[in-house]
């Protein structure tokens, strides 16, 4: 008993110190983040902004602001159904892992990574569409499709970081790598797919209330 005792010590050890450093870069990416929706913001501001102080008929009097409202694509909401299943599957993971099923876990493993990729293709299809809106317009409200669509970009390629970290976890996981004493991988990679939930839902709110 005390022999067991003392190698649970040195895993929940190295289990605290890989969860404190993740953490520490959740919250580096959280600051990128919100630094970029600062950003979105401004550009949305500016993008509509009259020139201040211009003469009437001058070259700089360009007449009323054509304002051309951010339409958030209707496939952003089904990729956000595939996101929250992600991390619905995930915690579901942690939970069996903790409790030694491993069948199940692997399992649910597999799902999580098959709403990942479902994640990608359908928000592919809406920035595409962004993408596409950007060069149509040709006034100052397509500063705002472009922005959006780099900000649907960052997260993206983010997301496809994820999928590697689950690929990596799943494959860890049919090695029987986890138990209920080792598996800090999995709360870790449970954790930033949380992240980008909150993340992917803040982009939206943002982009609701500035459209």
């Amino acid at each position: 008993m005390l022999k067991q005792s003392l190698r649970m010590v040195p895993a929940r050890k190295e289990h605290y110190q890989s969860k404190l450093v993740f953490l520490l870069f959740l919250a580096s990416l959280g600051m990128f983040f919100v630094a970029s929706l600062i950003t979105f913001l401004m550009v949305r501001d500016q993008a509509f902004n009259p020139i201040p102080n211009a003469i009437p008929g001058s070259f700089l009097d360009q007449g009323p602001e054509i304002y051309q409202p951010l339409k958030i694509p209707g496939s952003f909401w089904l990729s956000t159904i595939a996101l929250i299943l992600v991390s619905f599957f995930l915690h579901r993971a942690c939970w069996l892992v903790h409790r030694e099923r491993q069948k199940e876990f692997r399992l649910v493993l597999g799902l999580a990574w098959v709403a990942a990729f479902t994640f990608t293709l359908v928000q592919g299809v809406g920035m595409a569409w962004l993408l596409d809106q950007h060069r149509s317009v040709t006034d100052g409200s397509m500063k705002i499709f472009g922005m959006s669509f780099t900000l649907a970009l960052i997260h993206a390629l983010h997301v496809i970081g994820g999928m590697a970290f689950l690929g990596f976890v799943i494959y860890q996981a049919y090695r029987d790598r986890y138990d209920h004493e080792r598996h800090f991988a999995v709360d870790n990679c449970a954790n930033y797919w949380h992240f980008l939930d909150v993340v992917w839902v803040c982009m939206l709110v943002v982009f609701l209330i500035a459209r």
